[in-house]
């Protein structure tokens, strides 16, 4: 855990800091293994018996003032009384980690049974656009044979490919079976079927150690739509253009939709791998790539500031429902076409995934990149909470998070890796600020991290 400054010293007031001109904030990198100053955590356990405050919630810390029978908060100043078993604790304060570190790291009580711990399995869906080429499927081949590699034991792997139908792959028999279903072409339509009624859920997630072999054999059958399917699909295009049939919007909602069904009854986590070859054209979320070109010339305006916003709000709407299912997805898109990333991105941004951009076939590194992210630790299911002194409070907040309905500056994040860093910025509680006190005050920020699951790398 990092938290960094962007000065390194606060702005005594608003005016002060009005006048500066300079960002007032931190950014902070939650899942780090070391703090900004390269130093790694203490270790503890029982994090249920840290001391809160009354007032302010804030928990004991290295920095506030400790008596007998009571202490007092670093952030708010408010007077806590203490509990026997607090007292217990830190009558031994070289077994207390809050007492000789800053940066400590604390492990929960699991409240869940060890039937729950045995049938919760983190779960990884690679969904495969083959409206492409042969060079892009092979590319695609190469990344998800590096990522079976990089996956820890126990994993649940499924694969689905998708064009102008969707297809679940059933790689737990003896040879690799597909079933599809056809992708309705109408802007507004969905599969008329529910894919737990294609292949059960069980079926379609194998498990990795003992079905690697078949999924590496089912990868080698794809094969690109011919061009008498696409012509089929493409009669359905947008004022009689041709399209492509690439039903990305529908295939990724029948998916959440798919995994969100059995969400913490059957998984800890999941995590969809898009891979797409062009920009969806067909069926919904379908975007409209005529837009970029000369066609803003025409009206006097500026063509790359206009394609900047997204054009329709699908996709994050669909990045809605990927967080209500607890699912990370992650983008990558390999083309040389305009793809309209900027409608795209929300859908990887918002679930806590990435997005991965390369112009060609040629010279990508998806095969490198997808082994480097899946051999680092990574958490799911976390929650992030900045706290300051009572002076100044954060504003507006930045990053692959989304915020609790209920807490004010609670956010919430899918997936977490070691490099995710998220920015806050600073502003004054009152037209007072840090005044009253001089120059010499100490001001505090304090930064709480919960993970639910954690993936350890290899």
């Amino acid at each position: 855990m990092a938290v960094r400054a962007t000065v390194s010293r606060f702005p005594v007031d608003a005016d002060a800091q009005e006048n500066s001109g300079l960002p007032w904030g931190v950014s902070v990198t939650p899942f780090a293994s070391k703090d900004e100053n390269g130093r790694p955590p203490a270790y503890g356990s029982d994090a249920h018996l840290l001391p809160r405050c009354e007032h302010c919630w804030a928990y004991f810390n290295s920095y506030c003032d400790l008596e007998h029978w009571a202490w007092t908060c670093a952030l708010c100043g408010t007077l806590n009384g203490l509990s026997s078993k607090a007292i217990a604790r830190f009558s031994n304060p070289e077994s207390c980690p809050e007492m000789m570190s800053s940066f400590i790291d604390l492990e929960l009580p699991d409240e869940g049974s060890g039937a729950e711990a045995m049938q919760s399995r983190p779960v990884y869906v690679a969904a495969i656009d083959l409206s492409s080429s042969e060079e892009f499927l092979e590319l695609t081949k190469s990344a998800l044979l590096a990522a079976l590699e990089a996956l820890g034991p126990g994993s649940l792997f499924g694969l689905a490919t998708f064009s102008h139908k969707l297809g679940l792959y059933d790689v737990q028999g003896p040879i690799p079976v597909v079933k599809n279903v056809f992708i309705p072409p109408d802007t507004e339509g969905a599969l008329p079927i529910e894919l737990e009624d294609v292949m059960p859920l069980l079926q379609f997630l194998a498990p990795v150690e003992t079905c690697k072999d078949r999924i590496e054999a089912a990868l080698e059958t794809l094969r690109p739509t011919t061009s008498w399917e696409r012509t089929t699909a493409a009669g359905q295009g947008i004022d009689g253009i041709l399209m492509g049939g690439r039903g990305f919007g529908v295939a990724m909602e029948a998916l959440l939709n798919y995994l969100g069904s059995e969400y913490g009854n059957i998984f800890a986590l999941a995590r969809i791998f898009a891979f797409l070859s062009g920009p969806p054209d067909y069926g919904a979320g379908q975007l409209d790539t005529r837009r970029y070109g000369e066609q803003y010339a025409s009206k006097g305006e500026d063509a790359d500031r206009a394609l900047l916003p997204e054009q329709t709000p699908f996709y994050k709407e669909l990045a809605a429902v990927a967080v209500q299912a607890g699912v990370c997805v992650d983008i990558f898109a390999v083309t040389n076409e305009y793809t309209d990333l900027a409608s795209l991105k929300f859908l990887s941004i918002e679930s806590g995934g990435s997005l991965c951009f390369y112009p060609s076939t040629d010279d990508s590194t998806l095969p490198q990149d997808m082994y480097r992210m899946l051999s680092r630790p990574y958490a799911f299911g976390c929650v992030l909470r900045l706290r300051t002194s009572t002076e100044f409070k954060p504003g507006r907040s930045y990053g692959h998070f989304f915020p609790d309905p209920q807490y004010e500056n609670v956010q919430h994040i899918i997936c977490c890796d070691s490099y995710a860093t998220y920015a806050y910025d600073f502003e004054f509680a009152n037209n007072v600020g840090f005044s009253r006190y001089g120059t010499s005050l100490a001001v505090f920020v304090q930064l709480f991290f919960l993970i639910d699951e954690l993936r350890n790398s290899l």
